[in-house]
């Protein structure tokens, strides 16, 4: 268990004992979905009414349903990081918010992902769907860049979106790369396939563009996608790929990263009032239609049974209440940039036929960042030194095992909108302030704390999951236990390296 102080200690001796290999499980197939903005309580599995999600629903009778898995934010990009990397975000030059159109690569050079850990285990590995981690080098854009977050700009240009478009998937471990560069909603509203943007005419080289929500792009003829088209397209070439790796001797990783729900909700027209919510809702139900297609290839392709499935989401609902149907579910507070559990606590659904129990439930406290230690686990692999720094080996809830102590510890989440982290530990959670630290926070429209007010919030999740009882003032002993922990936690990642 992490230990206050511990350092580089503590990292060896981790990474040497949670990823030693155990009773080898063999190597299946794995297929990891990430949905972009989708709640907690947005699958009818989770409790959602208004919304239907029978495909996705599949995985939680199928397979097992996680009950307190979280993102590494609240905020796509760095939940992307962390999924990939097995590290938080913060430790990075990216302490808050999402990359911007004109971002670098975010993951460094030679540093371990997914992919290259399971390429290295003779996977074959594609990624399509959202990206947005960026693409080439710039090593001042961290000091250079400027405005606000989401619209960061580069001094420099940027990516060159005429050409190649390199360092990016391909240079951190994956075979193939077929998706949007960044958010559906952020220009350049086009696809890229490897290292270029596919469709691209030579009357048409894509010009300037605004780097923000809805931003307006110069050219890209013949390479824009339609946003009704786009569910379509991903889905397909999902599929696709699906049906090229069955036919090779080495099993293969899929990362399939659809862009809904993400704003601005707009779907094919087949799925036009299927839902009595509005837009967001008929987004969700064509999310479970690609999902569901995608499982349906698995079963024609006769890969089901050798596959691990995984299903979740990069972060909290933007929106908290739409006609009746709350995304986060009936009790949880928070949403997308919040530091509230409707921020970072996601759905978690698994299915690996004969391996993982069929309708199991889990309510172990996980993390995204756990894969890469999980998969080194299952693969038989050992993470090199400095790998996956806060990454936890999930496998043995994965597989119904018996353990003694929490799989993972201890947590930290970033609040999207301000880079504020959040720090949890058994049941007890502490943000050290007032407010949920999110993009309402960042844009001053959340009510300041009054000067009788605790000074940070201490909630118990296991009895407030709700987050509406502070006890910071009741239990000043586990506050200041959680602000060394936290502090200790922060500390030990300057003095690791890759």
């Amino acid at each position: 268990m992490r230990a206050p102080g511990t350092g580089v200690v503590f990292a060896a001796a981790f990474l040497a004992s949670a990823c030693a290999p155990g009773p080898a499980p063999g190597d299946p197939n794995i297929v990891l979905i990430l949905a972009d903005d989708l709640g907690y309580g947005d699958l009818s599995s989770y409790g959602a009414t208004l919304v239907r999600t029978p495909n996705i629903d599949r995985l939680a009778t199928e397979g097992m349903q996680f009950t307190d898995a979280h993102t590494d934010a609240s905020t796509c990009t760095p939940t992307r990081y962390g999924l990939l990397t097995g590290r938080y975000s913060w430790r990075t030059w990216l302490k808050y918010s999402a990359l911007s159109t004109d971002a670098p690569l975010l993951i460094e050079a030679g540093r371990m992902t997914l992919a290259s850990l399971l390429k290295a285990a003779g996977y074959n590995t594609s990624l399509v769907g959202k990206w947005h981690l960026g693409f080439g080098r710039e090593d001042d854009f961290a000091r250079d860049r400027q405005g606000p977050p989401n619209a960061w700009s580069s001094r420099t240009g940027g990516p060159d979106w005429n050409g190649e478009l390199k360092p990016g998937p391909l240079e951190v471990g994956f075979d193939y790369f077929y998706g949007i560069p960044v958010a559906n909603s952020f220009p350049p509203y086009v696809l890229v396939e490897n290292h270029r943007v596919e469709g691209l005419r030579e009357d048409s080289p894509i010009g300037s563009m605004e780097s923000e929500n809805y931003g307006a792009m110069e050219g890209g003829d013949g390479a824009r996608w339609r946003h009704e088209d786009l569910g379509d397209q991903l889905t397909a070439k999902a599929v696709n790929q699906l049906e090229q790796l069955a036919g090779k001797r080495e099993p293969f990783f899929l990362y399939y990263a659809p862009h809904q729900p993400h704003i601005p909700n707009e779907h094919h027209p087949r799925f036009d009032g299927t839902s009595p919510i509005g837009a967001r809702g008929d987004s969700i139900h064509e999310l479970d239609w690609s999902v569901g297609e995608v499982l349906t290839a698995l079963d024609r392709l006769g890969l089901a049974e050798g596959t691990l499935v995984i299903f979740t989401s990069d972060n909290g609902a933007s929106r908290s209440d739409e006609e009746g149907h709350r995304p986060m579910g009936p009790v949880m507070q928070g949403r997308k940039g919040d530091l509230y559990e409707g921020g970072h606590r996601v759905p978690f659904l698994a299915r690996w036929p004969g391996r993982i129990e069929e309708g199991a439930r889990s309510s172990e406290m996980i993390s995204l960042n756990d894969m890469l230690a999980t998969l080194a686990a299952l693969t038989g692999q050992k993470l090199s030194q400095g790998a996956g720094p806060d990454s936890f080996n999930i496998l043995p809830a994965l597989l119904g095992e018996e353990y003694q102590s929490p799989l993972r510890p201890s947590l930290v989440v970033t609040a999207g909108g301000t880079g504020k982290r959040a720090v949890r530990e058994g049941k007890w959670k502490l943000i050290d302030g007032q407010g949920s630290f999110g993009y309402a926070h960042w844009r001053a429209q959340e009510k300041s704390p009054g000067p009788d007010d605790p000074k940070g919030q201490l909630y118990d999740l296991e009895n407030d999951i709700g987050e509406r009882n502070n006890l910071f003032r009741q239990h000043p002993d586990v506050v200041s236990r959680l602000r060394d922990l936290l502090q200790s936690i922060t500390d030990e990642g300057a003095t690791r390296t890759l």
